[in-house]
């Protein structure tokens, strides 16, 4: 059986509790009564639903791992959230190599390490959830796990740190900061990530923040 429910946020409930072969023409009879008035007005759009409130501005890190593909969805984002109010500042943590994608594009930046390219590589040559025996006899996964962990610290450290990350940690060496400059000092109060960046629940967990997780 399924059933649809228009809820009041504009969202629809669908509950499926079918496993006969007739389920195919059902769905598709049921989805067809979507486009059905309802009464309900269209959510209102976020930048109108929040003009007028008082809505904090946000220190928001961005973490991606993946390739430019994965990275550029996440910059239009971060985009939005700057330019529209309350003007949210966006730190984007990702490879070295898009630091000159993502500044260009007006916002922060912060290298977690990596080789998106070595990813790729090893992505391809291991398509299934445990490495082949060439990789495991290349060494190929010892690589990998010294490059997770490099990046894992790095996506904690672009929770917790000024500057762009691309130089030594500078935890413990306050007096580089300027306490009066606030864009020396960046303490993230929420984390978008994608899932294989996998150290955003951690850090969203040390620091009791929200964590949004989205694939492009």
């Amino acid at each position: 059986m399924l059933t649809s429910v228009f809820k009041d946020d504009g969202r629809i409930d669908i509950r499926i509790n079918q496993t006969s072969r007739k389920f195919q023409n059902l769905l598709t009879r049921q989805l067809s009564y979507l486009g059905q008035p309802t009464g309900h007005e269209p959510p209102t759009p976020v930048v109108e639903h929040f003009q007028g409130r008082n809505v904090p501005r946000l220190n928001i890190v961005v973490q991606i791992i993946g390739s430019r593909g994965d990275v550029q969805p996440f910059v239009a984002l971060g985009r939005e959230l700057r330019n529209n109010p309350p003007f949210h500042r966006v730190r984007i943590a990702t490879h070295p190599t898009f630091k000159g994608f993502v500044e260009e594009n007006g916002l922060e930046f912060f290298s977690i390490g990596g080789d998106p390219a070595e990813l790729m590589a090893y992505m391809v040559k291991n398509p299934g959830l445990m490495p082949g025996m060439d990789s495991l006899k290349q060494g190929d996964v010892g690589k990998r796990r010294k490059a997770m962990y490099e990046m894992f610290v790095g996506c904690w450290r672009s929770c917790v740190e000024a500057g762009d990350g691309m130089g030594p940690e500078i935890a413990g060496n306050l007096e580089t900061v300027d306490p009066l400059n606030a864009e020396d000092i960046f303490i993230a109060d929420a984390i978008i990530a994608n899932p294989p960046s996998f150290a955003h629940i951690h850090c969203a967990e040390r620091l009791a923040i929200p964590l949004h997780m989205m694939f492009t």
